[in-house]
């Protein structure tokens, strides 16, 4: 994962970055229940100063029951895009206060003391193992399952076990990638071959994007930042 922008106590630009946070704004939530971490999306509502910040309680009929996950005091990790000139990604940890019923499903949680974040369009790679499946961009015929290796706004390395791909060659060629940086989502992104390299066991392709950013903002969102 990436080197991260991370201190303790929040500056001036922090508290800007966010005070950002627009009612509506989609916000990735990531909470821990017994059987494993539940990553999900909801809205930001409003904060309180620097009291408490508010967020809309997810919709359980798209991501299931959360009530092992989602309750007083238990941690929660907050992940939004910053669409301003720095193209940010912004995270931080935080403690839920209360989880309220009525008059409308609200999740109070404590105002972080730091913050993370991670430029959306620098083309620096951030490494990664993210699983991809590859498909032709002209028609969608399933070709091979690989691995994203690292990744940037501008493209990605992806490796795919020589046994799987035979003799067929990629170089060149417009794929269609669905990248699945967790089981529940995927995003299919169009990029194309630019290069090849191998070893023993693997081939390596250099992929340059196609898809524009409200396409791969998302998915950099996801892979970018974990805590």
């Amino acid at each position: 994962m990436a080197i991260l922008n991370e201190k303790v106590g929040l500056s001036n630009s922090d508290l800007r970055k966010l005070r950002s946070m627009r009612p509506g704004m989609v916000l990735d939530v990531q909470v821990k229940s017994p059987n494993a971490a539940k990553r999900v999306r909801t809205e930001f509502v409003g904060m309180d100063g620097t009291r408490c910040i508010i967020l809309r309680y997810p919709d359980e009929a798209k991501w299931g029951n959360l009530k092992d996950a989602i309750y007083t005091d238990n941690s929660i990790i907050v992940r939004f895009i910053l669409e301003d000139e720095t193209g940010e990604v912004i995270a931080f940890k935080s403690r839920i206060l209360l989880v309220a019923t009525k008059p409308t499903p609200l999740v109070f949680i404590s105002f972080p003391m730091a913050i993370q974040n991670q430029g959306l369009r620098s083309d620096k790679r951030t490494s990664t193992r993210t699983p991809v499946e590859l498909a032709t961009a002209e028609t969608g015929a399933p070709l091979f399952d690989g691995v994203v290796l690292d990744i940037s706004a501008s493209g990605c390395r992806i490796g795919i076990k020589r046994a799987v791909q035979g003799d067929n060659k990629l170089t060149g060629k417009n794929l269609l990638l669905s990248i699945r940086p967790q089981k529940d989502s995927v995003y299919r992104l169009k990029g194309q071959v630019m290069n090849h390299k191998a070893d023993e066991l693997y081939s390596y392709y250099g992929v340059k994007f196609e898809s524009g950013e409200e396409q791969i903002n998302p998915l950099l969102s996801e892979i970018l930042i974990d805590f």
